[in-house]
Formats: structure tokens, C-alpha cells, sequence
């Protein structure tokens, strides 16, 4: 499932806001990280699906982790998750 992972980020880290963060530079596929987008974010240690909220220029990424298992949100991917 980690090659699966478009944004590769530690799921308790946040920002000011309270918000999960990575980079751009994390991304699998940059062009998929855009605000409003749906993306299956985390690492080795675990996976979530995560709402891009803002990407800022400098490339920070902001999302939210939405509630409920891995399984519960495959769906919303819009791909097939292992």
C-alpha cells in the first residue's frame, strides 16, 4: 500500500490551524495535490484519506484527515486502494 500513497506525510503532524501538513515536494504526483482534492496521504506507520484544503506557494501542503477507516473512504479516491 505505500506505493499507493500520493502525499507522503506524518498523519500527527499540524500546522497553526490545527491542520495535517507536508510539502508539495512529498507528492507522488504533484498535479494531483490541489485544494478540494482527495488523496490517500500518510506513511509506512499509517494511511488516510485527507482533503487538500490549501497548497501555498512556497508548496506547503494543508489538509484534513477524514474521519473513519481507510476501507470506509477507499471510495472517495476514485481508485483501487490494496
Amino acid at each position: 500500500m505505500i506505493d499507493d500513497i500520493d502525499l507522503d506525510a506524518d498523519l500527527n503532524a499540524q500546522d497553526d490551524d490545527g491542520l495535517g501538513w507536508s510539502t508539495l515536494g512529498d507528492a507522488r504526483v504533484s498535479d494531483r495535490i490541489i485544494a478540494g482534492a482527495m488523496v490517500l496521504a500518510g506513511n509506512k506507520y499509517g494511511q488516510a484519506v485527507v482533503r487538500i484544503v490549501a497548497v501555498d506557494d512556497d508548496g506547503q501542503v494543508h489538509f484534513s484527515i477524514l474521519p473513519g477507516s481507510l476501507a470506509k473512504n477507499a471510495h472517495l479516491l476514485g481508485r483501487t486502494v490494496a
